[in-house]
């Protein structure tokens, strides 16, 4: 996936001349394999697709236009190159009756994924793979970046194709080019030096975002909340984040019958970590606790101070047992001297705000905060889910986020945003000191390392 002009469907045309050299010999001497080259259009297939793969393997074999078929035919290799649109239900049928090695889908975010699974049971096919092992099967697939909250999009962020079906997530290898005005842009030296700049002008922030920068397009069911601040490829960490086992960890929560927590710690210089989540479904406060909170924090914060900030509505009793969301923290967690407190506000645009200026503040050209990779829910909040809703009759978005399954974590983490900015937080007064040394001496707090900034 990457932008305009990035040498996407190049580079997979040479991986498949590539993969017709690794075929063992075993046909009359030759590399025998069948590929299928697939279009959602004819048109499309012949003004674009067929038109590169001729201009890298012209020299290589020889077109049949009757059959839109190509012969690679050079030394050992023999492999026939179907070229098939997706334009009627009579082409689909085709490709789902074919015997291939190996397909590459030119723009994939055109052809409706459910698709992919059929192709793919195509492979596998061609040469038989008992009587000729270690013959390469695959899919190869290239695009401009897909909708956001589209099925292509799920595929490339490895997200269910069904919500909450985990075995529905499509295992790929997914590769996002650089932008094509960004220093590692690729394929540079085979454009215009303006290309790009002149491609940008009077052009929408959308399209410059999608077919320049390589962004995923903005999805049409609703405009994320933080579209224009948070930004995947600087506040999520690559690599798991360090947890300073010394500073407080700050726990901020959303109460109700979905409830939802966010782990952040905060160094002494003021940068934000937001280490781990829980998210739970039709389950109370005590549950959720017991089951989502404490083995969290026996696992991975066992020597941490414990701020639990939350909800200011999760002060009122329960109606079940008149408890409060307050009071069963408070209990479940009063021998590690938890300290449990509500929230300044709840008001939606101070809390996010809140979160607007902990994911737009770069000091020292480093984001103020940065996400463990583990956090998935409370990232694709961030990214799309936590949104406002686009009304069906006016086309107009709501005033305010709507409620779905992720709202409640990119809420949990406003109430923690809001303590932290407050100026009322100093993590070195809650500096837990221990006598784990041989000298039986207090050990000060050691910074984190900087893994993952």
């Amino acid at each position: 996936m990457g932008p305009i002009g990035s040498g996407k469907s190049a580079a997979c045309c040479v991986e498949i001349l590539r993969r017709c050299l690794e075929v063992p010999i075993w046909n009359k001497g030759k590399r025998s394999s069948r590929w299928a080259i697939i279009r959602n259009t004819n048109k499309q297939l012949r003004d674009t697709t067929l038109k590169t793969w001729m201009h890298w393997m012209k020299d290589f074999g020889t077109w049949h236009d009757t059959k839109m078929l190509f012969r690679l035919n050079f030394g050992e290799v023999d492999a026939e190159i179907m070229f098939l649109p997706l334009d009627t239900e009579d082409d689909v049928g085709r490709v789902l009756s074919l015997e291939l090695t190996g397909a590459f889908i030119n723009e994939f975010r055109e052809v409706p994924v459910a698709l992919y699974s059929s192709i793919k049971g195509r492979l596998r096919r061609y040469p038989n793979p008992v009587e000729v092992p270690g013959t390469w099967y695959g899919l190869i697939m290239d695009s401009n970046p897909p909708e956001i909250d589209s099925a292509a999009y799920k595929m490339m962020e490895h997200l269910p194709q069904e919500e909450g079906n985990p075995n529905s997530v499509i295992k790929v290898d997914a590769f996002k080019q650089p932008s094509g005005i960004s220093p590692e842009a690729e394929n540079r030296d085979h454009l215009h030096p303006d290309y790009y700049t002149d491609l940008a002008e009077g052009e929408t922030k959308t399209f410059v975002d999608t077919y320049i920068h390589g962004l995923y397009s903005p999805s049409l069911s609703g405009k994320a909340v933080y579209a224009t601040t948070f930004k995947a490829e600087r506040h999520v960490s690559q690599i798991p984040l360090q947890i300073d086992p010394f500073l407080p960890v700050i726990i901020s929560f959303d109460c109700g019958l979905t409830p939802a927590a966010t782990f952040k710690q905060m160094d002494l210089d003021g940068r934000v970590r937001v280490l781990r989540e829980a998210v739970a479904f039709d389950m109370g406060m005590k549950r959720f606790s017991k089951n989502k909170l404490r083995p969290l924090i026996k696992n991975f914060f066992p020597t941490n101070p414990l701020i639990f900030i939350g909800d200011p509505a999760g002060k009122r009793r329960a109606d079940s047992d008149e408890s409060s969301a307050f009071k069963v923290l408070q209990a479940d967690f009063d021998e590690e001297g938890a300290i449990v407190k509500a929230a300044s506000t709840n008001d939606p645009t101070t809390r996010i705000q809140a979160t607007e200026q902990m994911l737009s503040n770069y000091p020292d050209g480093d984001p103020l905060m940065v996400i463990d990779p583990s956090c998935k829910w409370y990232i694709e909040a961030l990214r799309s889910k936590y949104r406002y809703q686009k009304q069906k009759m006016t086309g107009k978005y709501s005033d305010s986020p709507e409620k779905n399954e992720w709202s409640h974590i990119a809420e949990a983490g406003q109430y923690g945003d809001l303590y932290l900015l407050s100026g009322k937080y100093d993590p070195a007064e809650h500096i837990r000191v221990t006598d784990f040394n041989p000298l039986n001496q207090p050990t000060p707090y050691r910074p984190a390392q900087r893994e993952g900034y």
